[in-house]
């Protein structure tokens, strides 16, 4: 649709700066804009006048967007609709796309951005093929939900409820702990497979040996022990979705037979010669880097494109530290512990928050239910909480972390722990804490030749025997200087 054709566009929002935004905006395009503060009013303006755009906030005065969206939809026919919210959370955005929204809009949103969208929603109107669905059937029967408000779970709950009615693979990345399997069995609770099978498994859990016949199945007398023929779990979940954990260390055999049943929707089981149908959605989810596995020669590359159809990826906790209020709460509210809101002060909750989280929203979970049972119904104390582990050198390592993300890391866990203010040694602290692990090394290095550490470090020589002298390190090497 060009600059030049008029169309006519609702903005519903009870904020008066968004509306003479859009309203600004899209009339310089040559648009008709329509405003209301209210769905009521914007119901009105909706069924008097022919819509071919709408843009609808979640928080109104009166009846909120989602619950009204179903009429909205009713008045505009298949117009498509844009919904704005501060305040989402995965359940919004799927109840906003399930109730017939195209696209999903997180504020703040830069103007173009919102522009941009508007103007890909209106070329794409006459080819909407949203389908409505009951909204009302989006809570997981076990409880377990993904929490978060932050921009970047905002983006995770939109790329779940923008792909969870396709039939497209799925590749879900991030760290351990970070709800990789809940991202799962949100895309099928809330997909057309729904009522089907969902079956989760980590295929490295198993022997490389079993794997094929547990996820293939197998003709009797495949193998030794093979007394009766077996269905594998591709079969089992005929009709269903597969969540395939840990991808990255699927052995390349099987690798090519899973390919094999994404693109063409067969298999063949172990000892037989036929091949067999099989209808089933492939979500896959890793920790691993899989480009590097390619370059590695550890992963197949047509298969890493198969799986990634759409892709996702989780943000560590450290990242959304923001959200660390709001889970909180959310665990000691399924723990049943009374006066869960204000269990945990603001001063405590910004040390939690200072922590770097490296095991993610598992951590955070488990050091919550530590802390209630240490607590015992009572406002929490920072000694109920678990000492924060450190990672290990090899897993910061395989995870990338920088000198500098280490020392950030390090600053943050000092200044979180002086609450009192009273600290001014903090650069002493980290010379303290840090000369004497370098120094080791060297002198290590130099099998305790003082002479050569003070040359590799790039000091005088009687300054590292003064360095030695400070940290009371005169162990560490003997002075096999030269005249």
């Amino acid at each position: 649709m060009s600059k030049q054709t008029a169309c006519t566009i609702l903005v519903v929002d009870d904020e008066p700066s968004i509306c003479w935004g859009f309203e600004r905006l899209l009339t310089e395009q040559g648009h008709r804009v329509l405003t209301a503060s209210s769905a009521e009013e914007g119901l009105e303006k909706a069924t008097a006048h022919p819509i071919d755009l709408l843009v609808l906030d979640v928080r109104l005065p009166g009846e909120d967007g989602i619950s009204a969206l179903p009429r909205f939809r009713h008045a505009i026919g298949d117009a498509p609709v844009v919904v704005m919210t501060a305040f989402g959370d995965l359940e919004t955005a799927v109840a906003a796309i399930h109730g017939g929204a195209s696209e999903y809009l997180t504020k703040p949103f830069k103007l173009e951005d919102a522009s941009r969208v508007c103007q890909a929603m209106l070329v794409q109107s006459q080819q909407d093929q949203q389908q409505v669905f009951d909204a009302s059937e989006i809570q997981p029967a076990d409880g377990s939900v993904l929490v978060g408000r932050s921009a970047a779970m905002q983006q995770v709950f939109r790329r779940i409820a923008l792909v969870a009615d396709s039939e497209l693979s799925v590749l879900i990345t991030g760290e351990t702990g970070t709800g990789k399997e809940l991202v799962a069995a949100a895309i099928h609770r809330h997909s057309r497979r729904r009522d089907a099978s969902y079956v989760a498994i980590a295929p490295v859990s198993l022997s490389e040996s079993v794997i094929e016949s547990e996820l293939f199945g197998h003709a009797k007398g495949a193998f030794t022990g093979a007394a009766e023929a077996r269905k594998g779990l591709f079969e089992l979940a005929d009709g269903g979705t597969v969540l395939l954990d840990e991808i990255g260390d699927l052995p390349m055999a099987t690798q090519v037979k899973l390919l094999r049943v994404i693109e063409q929707g067969e298999f063949t089981a172990v000892g037989d010669l036929r091949s067999r149908k099989c209808d089933v959605r492939v979500i896959a989810a890793t920790n691993r880097n899989l480009k590097t596995g390619v370059e590695d020669s550890t992963f197949r590359e047509d298969l890493l494109y198969r799986l990634s159809a759409v892709a996702i990826e989780l943000p560590p906790l450290r990242e959304r530290k923001d959200d660390i209020p709001l889970l909180c709460e959310y665990f000691l509210r399924r723990l049943g512990y009374p006066g869960a809101a204000a269990a945990i002060s603001d001063d405590l909750m910004r040390q939690l928050q200072a922590r770097n989280w490296f095991g993610n929203v598992r951590e955070l979970r488990n050091a919550v239910e530590h802390a209630s049972v240490m607590a015992r119904g009572r406002v929490f104390e920072v000694t109920d909480f678990p000492v924060s582990q450190q990672r290990s050198r090899a897993a910061m390592g395989t995870q990338g972390m920088s000198l500098d993300t280490l020392v950030e890391q390090w600053s943050r866990d000092q200044l979180s722990a002086a609450t009192d203010g009273a600290m001014t040694d903090l650069y002493d602290r980290m010379i303290n804490a840090t000369e004497p692990a370098l120094l080791r090394v060297v002198l290590e290095y130099t099998r305790g030749n003082r002479a050569a550490a003070a040359q590799l470090l790039g000091m005088h020589r009687g300054t590292l025997r003064d360095r030695l002298k400070r940290y009371e390190a005169d162990e560490l090497g003997q002075d096999e200087e030269k005249a």
